[in-house]
């Protein structure tokens, strides 16, 4: 296949219970789950001021925003750091007011 992977270290920065298993015509792989990959995103785009990590966040907000799971990206935020949470709350509202008609 001929996609982009990053495989940052041997354990998950998230919970096991949103990892996805993706069927590809190659195979499968075990993906992290939407929510942790928007925290990741976040995470960069806050700590260090990474632009192309908050466009990612926010569209990845704006595209998975029906299945995306707020309050427990809100946890995990909350028992991580206020700034986190801070910032996850100003980007899911950044994209409801302008990604949306």
């Amino acid at each position: 296949m001929d996609i982009p992977i990053e495989i940052p270290s041997d354990t998950l920065e998230g919970s096991k219970d949103k990892v996805i298993k993706l069927i590809t015509p190659e195979g499968y792989c075990y993906v992290i789950g939407i929510d942790d990959l928007i925290l990741d995103r976040l995470r960069a785009a806050e700590y260090w001021t990474d632009a192309r990590s908050l466009e990612w966040a926010r569209y990845l907000i704006y595209s998975q925003f029906e299945s995306i799971d707020l309050s427990y990206m809100r946890e995990v935020a909350l028992r991580e750091d206020y700034k986190l949470a801070a910032r996850l709350e100003q980007e899911y509202l950044w994209v409801t007011n302008n990604m949306f008609d």
